[in-house]
């Protein structure tokens, strides 16, 4: 396989799904896509790591987390702790980055994995393109 053809795959598998119910893929879908299967343990070796990291702190403690320097002076604080809702063990991601705070329950840890790495990627897509929420003044201008 090519180097990373497998996000390349993913993307066509889940347009050909959205044709068939009526739909196109939108350009903030592909990226959405792209960025949560380029970090897929499967085909990233960094990704197994970080998961079986991961694992092993859950295991001992319940809750994993990781403070990442991304730029200079701005960090991401990332976290995942295993929990219950409505009697069924979920795992709780949450980044935190200048003074945001994306966070969201799953039924898995893998999937906990890849909506942290997502919304890691939307602070920094953001940050690039935006701007950090507290210096954002003109937005619609």
């Amino acid at each position: 396989m090519p180097p990373r053809q497998w996000i390349s795959d993913r993307v066509a598998s889940l347009r050909e799904d959205m044709r068939r119910q009526g739909h196109d893929l939108s350009p903030l879908q592909q990226g959405i896509i792209e960025r949560v299967a380029a970090w897929d343990p499967a085909y990233e070796p960094a990704a197994g790591k970080d998961l079986e990291l991961i694992e092993s702190a859950i295991e001992a403690d319940g809750r994993w987390a990781v403070q990442e320097e991304w730029r200079i002076s701005t960090c991401f604080d990332s976290s995942i702790t295993r929990s219950t809702r409505n009697c069924k063990e979920v795992y709780e991601v949450c980044v935190e980055c200048d003074g945001q705070r994306l966070a969201c329950a799953c039924p898995t840890l893998e999937g906990a994995y890849a909506f942290m790495r997502l919304y890691q990627a939307f602070i920094v897509d953001q940050f690039y393109s935006l701007g950090p929420p507290w210096a954002a003044t003109d937005l619609f201008k």
